[in-house]
């Protein structure tokens, strides 16, 4: 690491801004000496608020960026400190008109004055120890009063898509994801209306903390394979981050008016958000550490769900692990357990078909107030109507519904609203935590409502079915299913419920 940045384009500014404070001193020295502010309203201005150093590389490289920093104020201000919050451990280099940090104190700026800082960051993209992402902040502390500027950078080898707070479409309206390289993404990227995104077995998503992938009247084709899953996971690398729920997801920000005036909040979405999706698909794909996996809004076409989920685990999330508002939904083989919430709900109606799926909520960061699995069929609209919209065409066969809570009085972890139930049984040959006296058991047929399943170890979280009781045989199912989540055959006739297959 060297004192002073070599840019040879930073010359002439570092120069003249040495010139500049050279004058302020002499100033100060005279009979005009200079009066600062101590008033801790005053604000400094910045070019940017954040300097992103998108650039990508292939072997160790260093990029260095401009900041200008200025004070529109009347009067003059004392920089109390300019600090790098990483201090002497930051990646990030900070020279202040030629001053190196990590930090400087005492720093002055004149009235409608400005100054620049430059910023370096040296990257090695193919050290594991690299994040995807490199993250600090420059802090500016004048009269107690603290504004900060964010510093980003690309880290490891990958492809980047997306840019920080915002919404970016993909560069090109069909496109496929390769798995050469790991790709994050950043910000919110969307498939835009008509389009279509493609990702290949193997492939490793991560997703930086407040970003996901918008699906919005388009196409999202995930093309997993046994052995060979497509990973959907956030960015943070670190062995103490394995299993940490919340990392990912999609935040947007909402105004509205109240009587105390504009308040603001933040709404979560799908880490994969299909809004409108058209025939979308996903086979072998494994969906972790976020906070609502995957959400499913609106229909499909009149031909193909919104979405076809096949092979699929979601797990580990901090609320949902899918999330269906009026969606339409094929799938089968599927796993989705520990959800802070609910590891799926089926909500505001719409028309799901899951055969041979598990959904067990053995969630044990805190207390889960929320069955594993829900349903309802209405919703309030802004007028204070009740609006039903029906599960008709909905069937589940040979599911599990079950959870760490099934224990509880007065706790089912299935729990159905219903205004308008569909006229036939719609979960059938499946098994059940049911204890409300006044669930609607005409929704179920040859279905079992307070047998524990013999699950290998809950513990390890291996939901394979151990017992040899009939008990766990299930029935026909709506699609022809040859092999299990493992890859397993299943027994023709009476395959067993949930997604492993028991072998003899």
């Amino acid at each position: 690491m060297t004192n002073r940045f070599k840019s040879p384009a930073t010359k002439d500014l570092v120069h003249a801004s040495w010139a500049l404070l050279a004058v302020v001193l002499l100033w100060s020295a005279g009979c005009g000496k200079v009066q600062f502010s101590d008033d801790p309203t005053l604000e400094l201005e910045f070019s940017s608020d954040t300097v992103l150093f998108d650039t990508v590389f292939t072997t160790i490289g260093s990029v260095t960026l401009p900041l200008k920093v200025y004070n529109r104020n009347q009067e003059a201000l004392r920089i109390d400190e300019i600090a790098l919050s990483g201090g002497s451990d930051s990646p990030f280099r900070v020279n202040i008109d030629g001053e190196v940090g990590p930090s400087v104190t005492d720093w002055p700026l004149l009235a409608e004055d400005s100054m620049w800082i430059f910023l370096e960051v040296t990257v090695d993209p193919n050290s594991e120890q690299t994040p995807f992402v490199i993250e600090d902040e420059l802090r500016f502390n004048a009269n107690g009063a603290e504004q900060a500027v964010s510093l980003i950078a690309w880290g490891q080898n990958a492809h980047f898509h997306g840019g920080l707070n915002e919404l970016n479409p993909l560069p090109t309206c069909d496109e496929v994801w390769t798995n050469d390289l790991p790709h994050v993404i950043y910000g919110i990227v969307e498939v835009e209306p008509g389009c279509k995104l493609t990702i290949e077995e193997g492939t490793q998503v991560h997703v930086h903390n407040g970003g996901g992938l918008l699906v919005y009247q388009s196409t999202l084709d995930v093309q997993g394979a046994l052995g060979s899953e497509v990973v959907f996971q956030g960015d943070r690398l670190e062995d103490s981050y394995a299993d940490v729920p919340g990392q990912w997801g999609i935040e947007l920000d909402f105004q509205f008016e109240t009587e105390y005036g504009i308040e603001e909040v933040t709404a979560q979405r799908g880490g994969i958000w299909l809004y409108g999706g058209v025939e979308c698909t996903m086979d072998y794909a494994i969906l972790k550490n976020g906070t609502i996996g995957l959400q499913v809004d609106t229909t499909g076409t009149s031909t193909a769900p919104a979405l076809d989920i096949r092979n699929t685990i979601i797990h580990n999330m901090s609320a949902y692990g899918m999330y269906a508002q009026g969606g339409t939904i094929d799938g089968f083989n599927n796993l989705f357990y520990d959800c802070g919430q609910s590891t799926a709900a089926f909500t505001l109606g719409g028309a799901y078909r899951l055969d041979h799926c598990t959904f067990a909520n053995y969630w044990s960061e805190g207390v889960r107030q929320a069955p594993s699995v829900l349903f309802t069929d209405w919703y309030e609209d802004i007028n204070g109507n009740i609006q039903v919209r029906s599960l008709e065409g909905s069937q589940f066969n040979n599911c599990i519904f079950w959870g760490n809570n099934y224990s509880l009085t007065d706790f089912d972890e299935l729990v159905v609203s219903l205004l308008n139930p569909p006229a036939n049984p719609f979960i059938r040959n499946s098994s059940v935590d049911v204890q409300d006296e006044d669930f609607p058991l005409e929704i179920l047929e040859a279905t079992t409502t307070d047998n524990a399943p013999p699950f290998a170890s809950t513990s390890e979280r291996d939901f394979h079915l151990t017992s040899n009781n009939t008990l766990w045989d299930g029935g026909a199912g709506q699609f022809a299913i040859g092999l299990d989540l493992d890859g397993m055959p299943r027994v023709i006739g009476l395959p067993d419920k949930g997604c492993f297959e028991r072998q003899q």
